[in-house]
């Protein structure tokens, strides 16, 4: 227990019968992830390769990359992090990928603080379970290193972690002195914010929430060192955010390019019921534990396809309706107890522990409406009418909420009366038909593994078959260049080309894996068979009579000039 003036505050720290139980349940869910990666979960892609190819210059060629290449706003931490484990297990998309399983079990830990601060331990236990089980749409935003989801989980909850307590462990008697792992509080806040931001702007609804919280539970320390900590915490954080954007050349700061991004992502004349409909039916419930039932087209018109499209409205709906219910109800609870504190009195000396309960629930909120800010942006952006399917990982801070939607249905079931069990037995009843649906998406994410096994053992086979025929620099669509770039350890060099089979700008993350190919006279083009891209480039070339050498393997086709 901590003692800060006349204020008791129980750190939830991993001690006694739960935190055992909550230890053993963290190195559980975190073994399955490396299990799951060391079976060929996840059929890696070029945006991961680019990871890859950042750790791996990072490891052996001392670059500094501060940004995934190409892109000058998200950050490159997971790429520092894969760099020392390639060091201990080599340069392979398991190492790269460890690092993601660090930053996950660090979130669970901050998760059990989180939810036992807030409510309870026994709450803190079930949402451990839940959110080490997970399906396939959870667990690909936690193992997939193509950056910023794992860092938005991990820096999201430390955030609303630091703040809760610090506001929580506050009182009228905070004058009087400042102990200093409150300071050390504040700077945590500010570096875990920091690096939040640096990663992916995902994380901003949780910052500002958690700010305010601060704003309001901590008022009276904003005359100390508490600022000074807070703002220096945010600056060594962000540092690699701040510093690429004093210098940057104009119209390559990271606001201007995210915003390009944005307006060239956006689908103009798309229903705005359909943004609402991808949102909160179909992006909604697959971020949060919803089975992948069936495909889902976006668009003009979302339709679900499959041999049973009704039962996957069904689902998804069902899902996607019960989530928000619980966290409509979530919040009513949180705002009415508010509201009766408010009208009570306290005599004087227990006037702080009904402080302590109004920043309890204020903390509550700041959880919630992060979740709900995430769904709001969400929502109203093309995104959730336009493929929403894939577009759920901008929602997967919604995991971090999991506990405070789940409380509605934990604390109504979970009070007994006269003596009666009926409450008790709804709690683990309801609880255990959720912990099935979740422990249901895991056993699938096995029964999927022999097609993602299949499918790596291809892209081996291509990168080996290119190089018996010593094929070491080609041109290729920009899904398989950066791949075979990393699973070749660089021995094969790639240049993006687009439909035409020209060098195309934005496919192309780094430079000079460009000039290498242009400097070769004899680069191969490596087509996808069946693509529109193979198909334009046979055309092209019968037409203008160009002769090349011609194979085809691993579902490729291959030029070769002579």
């Amino acid at each position: 227990m901590v003692t800060f003036n006349h204020t008791k505050i129980r750190f939830p720290l991993i001690t006694g019968i739960y935190g055992s139980v909550a230890i053993v349940i963290i190195a559980i869910a975190s073994l399955l992830r490396v299990l799951l990666i060391g079976k060929g979960y996840l059929v890696t892609n070029s945006d991961e390769s680019t990871m890859g190819l950042m750790a791996l210059h990072i490891a052996y060629r001392g670059e500094h990359p501060t940004f995934f290449y190409g892109q000058n706003y998200m950050g490159s931490l997971e790429a520092y992090l894969g760099s020392v484990f390639f060091h201990l297990f080599g340069t392979t998309i398991f190492s790269l990928r460890m690092g993601l399983v660090l930053l996950f079990t660090l979130f669970l830990i901050s998760m059990y603080f989180l939810t036992s601060l807030l409510y309870s331990r026994g709450l803190a236990l079930v949402s451990l379970v839940l959110l080490g089980l997970g399906s396939d749409g959870m667990m690909r935003q936690e193992l997939w290193a193509i950056g910023g989801y794992p860092e938005t989980l991990l820096f999201g909850a430390l955030v609303l972690l630091l703040a809760s307590w610090l506001a929580l462990s506050s009182s009228r008697y905070a004058s009087q002195s400042y102990p200093w792992w409150r300071y050390a509080g504040y700077g945590g806040w500010g570096v875990a914010a920091g690096l939040g931001l640096w990663s992916d702007l995902l994380i901003i609804p949780f910052v500002l929430l958690s700010a305010l919280l601060l704003l309001i539970g901590c008022w009276r320390e904003w005359r100390t060192w508490a600022v000074p900590c807070l703002l220096l915490g945010l600056v060594i954080g962000a540092w690699p955010l701040i510093s690429y954007n004093l210098s940057a050349a104009a119209g390559q700061d990271s606001l201007s390019v995210l915003l390009r991004i944005r307006d060239t992502d956006r689908v103009d004349n798309l229903p705005g019921v359909n943004q609402v409909i991808g949102a909160f039916f179909v992006s909604l419930p697959i971020i949060t534990g919803a089975n992948r039932s069936c495909p889902v087209s976006g668009g003009k018109q979302i339709t679900f396809a499959g041999p049973h499209p009704f039962q996957c409205v069904l689902e998804y709906t069902s899902w996607g309706v019960g989530f928000t219910l619980l966290w409509s109800f979530a919040t009513a609870i949180a705002i009415t107890a508010l509201w009766k504190l408010r009208t009570q009195g306290a005599s004087q000396e227990r006037i702080d522990e009904k402080r302590q309960a109004a920043m309890r629930h204020f903390a509550r909120l700041a959880l919630l409406g992060s979740a709900g800010l995430t769904m709001l942006l969400y929502a109203i952006s093309s995104n959730a009418a336009y493929l929403p399917q894939s577009n759920d990982r901008y929602l997967v801070g919604l995991l971090i909420a999991f506990p405070a939607v789940l409380s509605p249905l934990w604390f109504a079931t979970g009070r007994t009366a006269n003596g009666t069990g009926i409450r008790l037995a709804g709690r683990w009843l309801a609880t255990c038909l959720i912990v099935l649906v979740f422990l249901t998406g895991t056993l699938r994410i096995f029964q999927s593994l022999p097609a993602d096994q299949s499918a790596n053992r291809l892209q081996v086979a291509l990168m080996h078959d290119l190089l018996r025929r010593n094929i070491t620099r080609m041109y290729s669509e920009y899904w398989t260049c950066n791949r075979i770039i990393f699973q070749s350890d660089e021995r094969i060099i790639c240049a993006v080309v687009n439909g035409n089979g020209q060098i195309t700008r934005t496919g192309n993350r780094y430079a000079p894996y460009v000039a290498t190919v242009l400097a070769d006279p004899h680069a191969a083009y490596v087509l996808p068979t069946n693509s529109l891209l193979a198909t334009t480039f046979a055309r092209q070339i019968a037409h203008k009579g160009v002769q090349y050498q011609h194979f085809a393997f691993d579902n490729y086709q291959i030029y070769v000039p002579f």
